[in-house]
């Protein structure tokens, strides 16, 4: 029986706000229509995942749903038949295990629905750098830990299969604009640092780090961990969201007049001299923008210590990472046009060219603004 996330005879109180936007809003068609269709050919094994996906699991459950698609899209056969892990996908001979798990705020009163800007943005280059290399590693690891405590490997169902962990993190406001970078850094156990020669080309240094101290001290190195060699990589995303749904609904065969989105956000920079990533912002159904894949938004980072390994590319994200034999994170990629963080803004459908250029303009001045402060400050 195909799920049915909008059908609810719950009172509006007891609904997610998130929710009840995406289903009364006629600008989240689009995302609607995708949500709906990807959630025609699950099935869900636990019994909750309309629950709570309409009230406390909104997040955690999107990105269920995002993996979800993000798999069939890339030729798996999924298998929900078990409660754990989330997924067993199946492709060219291979079978792999995956759990889904979200790094979320601290425990409160109500529903928090998810900000997309900082509210209390980091006041200095050190508050920033902190929180980058160690905040960020102590809320995801915290998640990380406790799948890697469930041994799902010692299932019946799952052993001998790699295992993969797959992680978006909620945990506070713009959380979802951070980079695979600092998680690939905290679950190798390292530090990059760049430098420049004297001729100007670019050098990649690496430092060893013990641990994360911040609101609380864990150890770095999470491929490292007793237990973690029987976790074959980890899967982060920071893209499986509504706003994804959107985009791809609104790309396709969802398009809707009642609204018109624009994106913004960083890029790779394929400069080998970079240190700065690029900046992006189009329309939302341009033609001339190729449209948006599933795995865009996604990097699979591969445990050097794997005891059952999972061939290259074979899982479908949008880049992967692996430890090199001089001990640095090397990124391979899937497509030239490689998305850190985005933001799509939603406008009214009738709203006139001028609106949507201006806003695209506006939005590449403040991204190229924000980009000249952080290479000020000169991380």
């Amino acid at each position: 029986m195909s799920l049915d996330l909008f059908t609810t005879d719950r009172p509006d109180d007891d609904l997610h706000p998130s929710f009840i936007n995406v289903r009364d809003n006629p600008r989240m068609g689009p995302a609607k229509a995708q949500l709906m269709e990807i959630a025609a050919t699950m099935v869900d094994p636990d019994g909750n995942l309309v629950e709570q996906f309409q009230t406390y699991g909104f997040d955690a459950r999107t990105f269920e749903i995002y993996l979800h698609a993000l798999f069939r899209a890339e030729g798996h056969q999924v298998d929900r038949a078990h409660d754990r892990p989330d997924f067993i996908i199946s492709r060219d001979g291979i079978t792999v295990a995956v759990e889904a798990v979200t790094a979320n705020p601290p425990p409160g009163p109500g529903f928090r629905p998810y900000k997309h800007v900082y509210l209390d943005p980091p006041k200095t280059r050190a508050d920033a750098e902190a929180y980058l290399r160690n905040e960020v590693a102590i809320k995801m690891g915290s998640p990380l830990f406790s799948k890697l405590s469930k041994k799902y490997w010692t299932l019946p169902h799952v052993q001998n299969l790699p295992f993969v962990i797959a992680i978006e993190s909620f945990h506070g406001d713009a959380s979802l604009t951070i980079s695979s970078s600092n998680l690939s850094d905290y679950l190798f156990g390292l530090h990059h640092r760049h430098s420049f020669d004297e001729n100007g080309n670019l050098i990649i240094g690496v430092d060893q780090v013990l641990e994360h101290k911040g609101s609380k001290t864990i150890p770095s190195g999470f491929f490292r961990l007793p237990g973690a060699e029987n976790v074959s990589a980890v899967l982060f995303s920071n893209a499986g969201t509504i706003p994804k749904f959107g985009r791809i609904g609104h790309e396709g065969r969802y398009r809707s007049s009642h609204v018109r989105m624009v994106r913004s956000g960083t890029c790779y920079d394929h400069d080998p001299n970079a240190v700065m990533a690029s900046v992006f912002a189009y329309e939302v159904g341009d033609e001339r923008i190729p449209a948006e894949p599933w795995r865009q938004g996604s990097v699979l980072i591969h445990n050097p210590y794997a005891i059952r390994p999972l061939p290259p590319e074979w899982l479908g994200a949008g880049s992967e990472e692996n430890l090199s034999d001089e001990g640095n994170a090397v990124m391979t990629w899937r497509d030239h046009f490689l998305p850190y963080m985005s933001q799509t803004r939603l406008f009214r459908g009738e709203a006139p060219d001028s609106v949507i250029a201006e806003q695209i303009q506006n939005d590449i001045h403040m991204l190229q603004f924000g980009q000249a402060l952080s290479q000020d400050w000169n991380w």
